[in-house]
């Protein structure tokens, strides 16, 4: 199965969406769960729904904003 490409707005909201996710969740805080966080958080600023939120939690990073610390064969020096 090939990989899904994604627009470069996707990703960046997906980003935003995780950084307010690490801000907010607690496990094994049912007052700060994943569900919580999306009513009290990203449900009213982005307006998607519970289902795209667990979604984009599970999106990778995006790959041309990674840095990679080794360098490819590829390289030229």
């Amino acid at each position: 199965m090939a990989k899904r490409k994604r627009h470069k707005s996707t990703l960046a909201r997906a980003e935003k969406v995780k950084a307010l996710t690490a801000l907010h969740y607690e496990a094994g805080n049912q007052a700060k769960c994943y569900k919580a966080v999306w009513r009290h958080w990203i449900e009213p600023e982005f307006g998607i729904c519970y289902r795209t939120y667990l979604n984009m939690l599970g999106l990778p990073p995006d790959p041309e904003s990674r840095q990679d610390t080794q360098p490819s064969l590829f390289d030229e020096l």
